[in-house]
């Protein structure tokens, strides 16, 4: 038995390190193709993590400054990247102090103790709490892939604060190791996605969509002109309610459906509409960006709603977007109207 768990723990070791060297070097290539300083940073975390969790088979205090150099470069690589995706803005005294504070301390006890074990039980609070924010602020990005990652991360942390409990200890080992290895992976696959992924490698030409785009104020166009709009807005975070149209990637969109399904509004749901038009505007001002807000499907809409109803919800829309200096774009079939209803809402968006 003691053998076959020595057998397995080193597959795990062998295992675990070709897949962080494969990660480094994958997220550096990334660097290097997309000039993104948070790829470089999560390259370096993969590579600092390689004598990280080896249960013994490499001295405690190397393990336990490594880990602590890993996740202050995870930590440091999660605050760049919300910078560089402009969510909002922190200052040096967060994105940089903090993660010297954690690496620092890894490394200081390391030197002085001779078991030292505040390396991983610091770093598994922060890594918890790295997660936390890409679940929070990275999520409206990268959609599912930014909660993996996050939720990967999360569960990272939490087995590294319970990892002194269970260095060197036989019964314990296989369960944490294979436990391990399946965090290990998912980090791998969901890093990847993201930094791999269409808006990763526009940036930053994404983000400087709104100072280029030839839009302003609020307008209603006809869906054959939806196509156009869309790829001029590209890759710009833009809200997006639809029904017969598909979101460009990177937008924040919702289904308009009969059908539950994730991201999908009822179509009697007409406040929901303007309580997350008006969440995120807000934030857009808040970040000193332009918010670009879609509403597709009115026909779907009216169908289950009076005019008057759908006729209030545009207009509530539209004073938010005034407010707050942000775009509206209703698409919307002429012929589906009548003559009066087809003016109120050219008056509504301000098209008379």
């Amino acid at each position: 038995m003691e053998n076959v768990m020595e057998y397995a723990l080193n597959i795990y070791i062998i295992s675990t390190t070709l897949i962080k060297l494969l990660a480094g070097v994958l997220f550096l290539i990334g660097y290097l193709k997309t000039r993104r300083f948070s790829a470089l940073l999560i390259s370096f975390a993969w590579f600092l993590a390689i004598p990280v969790a080896t249960f013994g088979a490499i001295d405690i205090r190397v393990e336990n400054a490594m880990i602590s150099l890993a996740y202050a470069s995870t930590l440091l690589a999660v605050l760049r990247l919300i910078q560089e995706e402009q969510i909002i803005f922190l200052p040096k005294s967060i994105t940089i102090g903090v993660p010297l504070v954690l690496g620092v301390t890894g490394v200081g006890t390391s030197l002085i103790k001779s078991i030292p074990d505040e390396g991983y039980l610091i770093s598994g609070v922060f890594e918890f709490i790295a997660g936390l924010i890409v679940i929070e602020s990275l999520s409206t990005y990268y959609n599912r892939n930014a909660k993996g990652l996050g939720i990967s991360l999360a569960l990272c942390g939490i087995m590294s604060i319970f990892y002194p409990m269970f260095y060197q200890k036989p019964p314990h080992m296989l369960i944490t190791s294979i436990t391990a290895w399946s965090v290990t992976v998912s980090q791998f696959w969901f890093y990847s996605k993201i930094i791999y992924s269409e808006r990763f490698f526009k940036w930053p030409q994404s983000i400087e969509t709104s100072k280029t785009l030839k839009i302003e104020g609020t307008h209603i166009i006809p869906p054959s002109e939806f196509e156009d709009v869309k790829d001029k807005i590209g890759l710009y975070p833009t809200l997006a309610f639809l029904r017969n149209f598909k979101p460009f990637p990177g937008w924040i969109s919702y289904l308009l459906s009969t059908v539950e399904r994730p991201k999908a509004l009822y179509p009697t749901d007409l406040y929901k509409i303007t309580e997350i038009s008006t969440k995120y505007f807000k934030e857009a001002q808040q970040k000193g960006t332009k918010g670009i807000a879609i509403i597709e499907g009115l026909e779907f809409l009216k169908l289950y709603n009076d005019f008057e109803a759908v006729a209030k919800m545009l207009s509530n829309v539209r004073d938010y977007v005034t407010l707050n200096n942000g775009i509206l774009i209703v698409v919307a079939e002429k012929s589906a109207w009548d003559e009066k209803e087809w003016a109120t809402l050219r008056r509504i968006l301000g098209e008379e």
